[in-house]
């Protein structure tokens, strides 16, 4: 579907277009004001379709738990869409997920979250067996990292317990990841049985924690109000999905497909995205330099045992790395159905109940759109959009080259515009541009409006303390830089979210000596 869409788009440009995929009409949204449009809509729009798609077909969820789902039309608003207003309150998911990810995500709770994943993050480093304080090449740079971020995330969110109850879950989860679109094209299990089976495995886990969780501890507990963590069922978070799914009738295997979802969510985009960043950071001596620089006014002592996370998350050129890598390797798709009767995106008629949908990757790899920098002597740009380049979303003062959007004047891109190897002390004075309306129908990694990502603020700071912590505690050194400069997202796990690397990142690490 992606390369349908891909010469389709050159065919009708900016217009939206209809799509025939099997049995089913969807239409592809294109990025700019029609994407814009469509995320503001968000009273006349649902999403139930394409999640009820991705419980079935993706986490597996069998048919009497999806009924559930299906039956509830009342949106995940506070207030029920018309027609709704008398549906038994516990009954509806789609309201209630979102509310609690919403309450969860942010503010304190947030605040203790990325509290623990810091502590189990820094713990997990400093106790890795495959790096000491000499020399030591690792085969793949990403299967660390993902490891080590996926331990430390997922015993924030379940608790510590997770792991003593299903210590091959680690591996299986990426197993069962790297099938995804198998799963999503309904892939008969006699032609994928290695593909389900290591599912049926990953929703055994998950359900053999429930089943631990519920013996130990009753989630509804008064007691248990006002706890942040706990080591049975982890964040509180977890304990009112639990409470919420039994309230709506949700068999235990049920609660198993949604918290894989839930778990899938947190860590299938934000942990890719993550190499990105570090790897183009150690490509650089120049970047290494001046993020090394940025790193050290937050860090509050030599130790590296505290360091203000409020501070890190502000620094200018960080920033520019983390919305690069989004920008760089997020292919998400962002789907609506009408829930009303002609309903106009922009002055297209748009039927009751079709699928629209678009793929943030386009908009986010528009060469007319998005600066690209100076023009080389050779007429080429300096920084395509199908590279990485660490400064496109930083304005420079004084440099009206910079900054993300691409500007109408073509001669500034060939005046010989400084585009690269700056100071960290021009980083200072730089500020990252994200969330500017022109960007808005441009840049959608988390989706957009209402209903956008309830995670980000967590996947933000995931991913900038990941690299600040691992740079800190560790030197490490590419093996074949070559190699790892023709890196491309991967083309196989395209429109399945943040993509990892095509190929392995061979390194070789030591720990940083302490003074």
């Amino acid at each position: 579907m992606c390369f349908s869409c891909l010469g389709r788009r050159r065919r009708f440009g900016s217009v939206p277009f209809r799509l025939n995929a099997g049995f089913e009409d969807m239409y592809y949204i294109p990025p700019g004001g029609p994407v814009q449009a469509m995320f503001k809509n968000a009273r006349d729009l649902s999403m139930k379709p394409i999640i009820i798609v991705a419980m079935r077909d993706q986490f597996g969820m069998a048919p009497a738990d999806l009924a559930i789902y299906e039956r509830d039309g009342s949106g995940d608003s506070a207030k029920p869409l018309d027609g709704w207003e008398n549906m038994d309150p516990a009954h509806r998911v789609f309201y209630h997920q979102h509310r609690d990810l919403n309450a969860m995500l942010n503010g304190a709770p947030l605040d203790g979250m990325m509290a623990r994943f810091i502590a189990n993050y820094t713990a997990r480093l400093r106790a890795t067996p495959l790096v000491g304080d000499e020399w030591t090449e690792l085969p793949d740079m990403y299967a660390f990292l993902r490891d080590e971020m996926f331990h430390a995330a997922c015993t924030a969110l379940a608790g510590e317990r997770f792991f003593e109850l299903c210590p091959d879950f680690c591996r299986d989860f990426w197993e069962f990841d790297s099938h995804v679109l198998r799963y999503l094209r309904r892939t008969p299990r006699w032609m994928a049985p290695k593909a389900y089976a290591v599912r049926d495995r990953v929703l055994a886990s998950i359900e053999k924690w429930h089943k631990h969780a519920r013996e130990q501890l009753d989630y509804s507990d008064p007691s248990l109000a006002d706890v942040d963590y706990e080591p049975v069922w982890g964040a509180r978070l977890m304990r009112m999905r639990a409470e919420m799914f039994d309230k709506a009738g949700f068999s235990l295997a049920g609660c198993a497909s949604m918290d894989l979802g839930f778990l899938w969510a947190a860590n299938a985009n934000v942990i890719p995205s993550t190499v990105w960043v570090l790897l183009n950071v150690l490509l650089s001596q120049n970047l290494t330099e001046r993020v090394m620089a940025e790193m050290a006014e937050c860090f509050e002592d030599e130790s590296g045992d505290s360091f203000s996370l409020s501070a890190l998350c502000g620094k200018p050129l960080l920033n520019g790395l983390y919305l690069e890598a989004l920008r760089f390797c997020v292919a998400t798709t962002s789907a609506r159905n009408p829930v009303v009767d002609d309903f106009k995106l922009c002055g297209w008629n748009m039927p009751r109940n079709s699928l629209m949908l678009s793929i943030s990757w386009f908009g986010a790899h528009d060469p007319h759109f998005w600066n690209t920098g100076r023009v080389l002597p050779n007429g080429k740009p300096e920084h395509p959009v199908n590279t990485y380049w660490a400064e496109r979303f930083l304005q420079y003062p004084g440099d009206p080259a910079s900054g993300p959007v691409r500007k109408p004047d073509e001669a500034i891109y060939r005046s010989g515009a400084k585009t690269s190897e700056r100071t960290a002390q021009e980083d200072k004075t730089a500020k990252p541009i994200s969330q500017t309306g022109a960007l808005q129908g441009y840049f959608y990694p988390y989706g957009g409006g209402s209903r956008i990502c309830p995670g980000r603020h967590l996947a933000k700071q995931e991913m900038l303390v990941a690299v600040a912590v691992l740079m800190r505690e560790f030197e490490i050194e590419l093996l074949d830089p070559a190699s790892a400069r023709k890196a491309r997202p991967d083309a196989k796990a395209f429109a399945s979210g943040a993509i990892a690397p095509d190929r392995k990142l061979p390194v070789r690490v030591r720990r940083r000596r302490r003074s």
